[in-house]
């Protein structure tokens, strides 16, 4: 869900730039460009208030990846025991216990 946040904030920032050249050229005032790009860095703030990670273009990068690949949370070592270790109590197949 960050991820999606982090790049519809980047991407609302995006199409601010190209609607004030559009606006611009039409010689008219830039009102969707100003309103994109407000509700683009209320987007990115919220994001980075509500992710522990810091706002970079490394972590937009990140996120692309992880959007793109189908993997929309993030996963770390830290997170989840691996699958193939044994729990701590749990007792061991192949050795008795005599």
């Amino acid at each position: 869900m960050i991820d999606i946040l982090l790049l519809a904030g980047v991407a609302l920032c995006i199409l601010s730039v190209l609607l004030a050249i559009l606006a611009l050229a039409r010689t008219q005032a830039p009102r969707g460009a100003a309103i994109s790009l407000v509700l683009g860095l209320l987007v990115l703030l919220a994001t980075n208030a509500l992710d522990d990670r810091p706002l970079s273009l490394n972590s937009v990068a990140q996120s692309w990846f992880r959007v793109t690949s189908g993997q929309l949370s993030p996963t770390t070592s830290t997170d989840a025991p691996a699958a193939d270790a044994p729990a701590a109590g749990a007792p061991t197949t192949g050795q008795s216990s005599q």
